[in-house]
This record gives structure tokens, C-alpha cells and sequence, in this order.
């Protein structure tokens, strides 16, 4: 994994959990294989090395937003869905035209009519960064 990303996302436990990541945080990459298969469109390497270290924490995963995991990953329209906001109201997604970038842009769908795409503006690692940033302020997660 390029340390572009990497350390991000190896940063996020000590900072938002207050522990480093274990084991059992993490998905082998089996599951992620499997994924990339069953869709036919490679998993961006940031959102693969996250599954690697913090596929099955719940404390972030499902704290308020709920990241899919790779069994859930689906294609719709053209954009790799990985998360969606606690109601339902927005869900989160790669195009598949960059998914083949390491840490591509976050885009964003408003699941209600007219189901408009708009960009987050940031790759995968900010996003989650300022996702868990968020929880931070609103209490959900201590620093």
C-alpha cells in the first residue's frame, strides 16, 4: 500500500478511538477479492486498505453513516456505493471511471428524485478524516 494514503488511514484509530487498530478490526482480503470479482470493478486501494484495517469496527463503521462492506459493495448507475448516511438520505460512492485510482474522489447522491451526483471534493482518506471530524462535533466520537 502507497504510504499516501496508508498513513491516513493508520491514523484514524489513535486519533478518533483512542487505540490502535487489531485484528479484529480488520477484513482479510478475501472478502475484498470476492467483491471486486462479483462487480467486476476494482475496489479503490484506499477504501480496500480501510477494509484491511478497520472493515469490522462498528464504532466507526455504524457509529452514525454505515460503510457497506465489500459483500454490499453495488453498482448503480455508474458509481461504486460504499456508504450511506444513517437515514438513507444521501449514500456515498466512487465513479467507476476512478476507481481504478488509489484514493479517488468522493461523490455524494441524494437518494430522493432527482437523484443528483454531486462532489465531495475530496479523496476517500480526506473524507473519512473530516466524516469522523464531524463526529467529533457533534459528540458521537471523543479526540
Amino acid at each position: 500500500m502507497a504510504a499516501s494514503y496508508s498513513l491516513s488511514i493508520d491514523e484514524i484509530a489513535p486519533r478518533y478511538l483512542g487505540r490502535s487498530f487489531t485484528a479484529e478490526d480488520g477484513l482479510g482480503t478475501a472478502a475484498i477479492d470476492e467483491a471486486q470479482r462479483r462487480l467486476g470493478v476494482r475496489i479503490p486501494a484506499s477504501l480496500a486498505y480501510y477494509y484491511q484495517r478497520a472493515g469490522r469496527c462498528a464504532a466507526l463503521n455504524a457509529l452514525h453513516h454505515r460503510l457497506h462492506s465489500p459483500a454490499e459493495l453495488v453498482v448503480e448507475n455508474d458509481y461504486l456505493l460504499f456508504m450511506d448516511e444513517n437515514q438513507s438520505v444521501v449514500s456515498w460512492g466512487f465513479r467507476r471511471a476512478d476507481c481504478d485510482q488509489d484514493d479517488p474522489t468522493v461523490w455524494q447522491r441524494n437518494n430522493t428524485p432527482p437523484h443528483a451526483w454531486y462532489s465531495e471534493e475530496k479523496p476517500f482518506t480526506r473524507f473519512l478524516a473530516s466524516m469522523f471530524d464531524w463526529y467529533v462535533d457533534m459528540g458521537m466520537l471523543r479526540r
